[in-house]
């Protein structure tokens, strides 16, 4: 057997395996559906709530092209600036840093008040996939040659033309393997936003006074509890 035939058929096989074995831990031990639903069940499910799966699927998938397309452009333009001022970088670096440590969790109640929620979704998207484009362009356009770069201070060449003819050609590999790390980031910050947009409208006792979150509390609250009401109904006729 070719290993082209195995790198496809290897993989096809685990995934029957598990979904043979889950179905089967299903059905042996009689697990509800709402504990642990069966593979067939969970198939049921996606065909008949296809279209609303679909709709929430390419929202996702929209702002998760939007959050990394502003990170890359971002975190490219930072680190060029960076390139050209070691002062600018030694007073924004640090900060950078400190919003990639930070808890998008944290940050995304804070950015749910102060912002709309449209530009809060991309804020959130947007800080989870912003350092790994910054780091990884910063390092490759710092990665010059020391001979080469006496050479350019000799003949006085200027700063553009150290960055144009000197930084970016070797650089050029870095910001592509930033993008590549950061690229999954987007999609972990919108859902992110999802859970905190429901712990800071329903659940926080500081944030439930203003105006604003009580207009969004009536409405997110009303569409979660029609949403666990459908969800009640359907998890009755399933047992």
């Amino acid at each position: 057997m070719s290993d082209r035939a195995l790198r496809i058929g290897l993989p096809v096989l685990m995934l029957a395996l598990v979904l043979l074995a889950w179905d089967v831990v299903v059905r042996t031990f009689a697990i509800p559906p709402y504990v642990l639903p069966g593979p067939g069940l969970v198939l049921n499910t996606l065909i008949a709530d296809g279209g609303l799966l679909w709709q929430s699927l390419l929202v996702t998938l929209t702002t998760t092209f939007e959050g990394f397309l502003l990170a890359a452009i971002g975190g490219i333009g930072l680190a060029v600036l960076f390139s050209q001022s070691r002062l600018i970088e030694y007073s924004l670096y640090p900060y950078a840093v400190i919003l990639q440590v930070t808890p998008v969790v944290a940050i995304a109640p804070l950015l749910l008040i102060y912002l709309p929620q449209p530009l809060a979704v991309l804020a959130c998207a947007w800080i989870v996939a912003f350092f790994p484009v910054l780091a990884n362009t910063t390092l490759g356009l710092q990665s010059v040659d020391h001979n080469l770069l006496a050479l350019f201070d000799l003949y006085k060449a200027s700063r553009w033309q150290l960055l144009w003819n000197l930084k970016l050609p070797p650089a050029r590999p870095a910001p592509a393997r930033g993008s590549r790390t950061a690229s999954p980031s987007p999609a972990i910050g919108s859902t992110s936003r999802a859970c905190s947009r429901r712990c800071c409208c329903c659940h926080s006792p500081a944030l439930r006074s203003s105006s604003r979150c009580r207009r969004s509390r009536i409405s997110h609250c009303a569409a979660g509890m029609k949403a666990r009401s459908n969800a009640s109904a359907s998890l009755k006729r399933i047992v």
